[in-house]
């Protein structure tokens, strides 16, 4: 029943922060290649996956509730909306703040962006954490979560290679760190510390699912 209720309300909350993040209410349009930044695309891909898990828990032994359910799909997408907020707290926050930005200019301010930062990702992992299957994990799960973030990248680089800028920016790649011309020499270097940070998570994840 918690789960139910849990994976209802947050698939809600992440819709709602996806909502005001978009700046749909106040420009009444949704920003230029808004699903193009991972932060945006985890967040949706969550809440579908939260809605599809509370409306088929009311058939608990159907094959859909099982799957989504599963230890290895919700240790993932737990990982998918973690990975949202620890990059943005511990990298592209850090990052503006030496640019010289101030918290509201990076959206602190804003509800839709601590939603889609802090509020669903935490709440993703309190989920996964009471009430979630977290029964026979083991390191390769931690591995097979890295299909998520490896798309992305292959989304990114190939959307960056078209040269078009993305929405009202001047980038062709979502992140600088994933742009190869800004980067430099410190592009692959880069790339694969945060695929091996990836799954170093996914292993902590692993045990303390074990421990729990």
């Amino acid at each position: 029943m918690m789960l139910r209720i849990s994976a209802l309300f947050l698939g809600l909350l992440g819709l709602a922060g996806l909502y005001f993040h978009s700046t749909l209410p106040a420009t009444g349009h949704i920003r230029p290649g808004f699903f193009v930044f991972y932060t945006n695309l985890s967040n949706l891909l969550l809440a579908v996956y939260q809605l599809a898990l509370g409306v088929s828990s009311c058939a608990p032994q159907g094959g859909v509730f099982r799957w989504l359910s599963s230890a290895g799909v919700a240790l993932s997408m737990t990982l998918c909306i973690f990975v949202t907020h620890l990059i943005y707290q511990w990298v592209l926050v850090p990052s503006a703040r030496k640019r010289g930005k101030a918290l509201s200019d990076i959206g602190f301010s804003s509800f839709g962006n601590l939603c889609v930062h802090y509020a669903v990702p935490w709440l993703t992992v309190a989920q996964w954490l009471l009430w979630q299957d977290k029964s026979g994990l083991t390191v390769g799960h931690a591995a097979w979560w890295l299909v998520l973030p490896l798309a992305y990248f292959a989304f990114g680089m190939a959307r960056g290679a078209t040269g078009k800028p993305i929405g009202h920016t001047k980038r062709c790649y979502p992140y600088p760190f994933m742009d190869p011309q800004v980067m430099g020499r410190r592009f692959w270097p880069v790339i694969l510390l945060l695929i091996a940070a990836f799954f170093a998570l996914g292993c902590l994840f692993v045990l303390i699912g074990r421990l729990l």
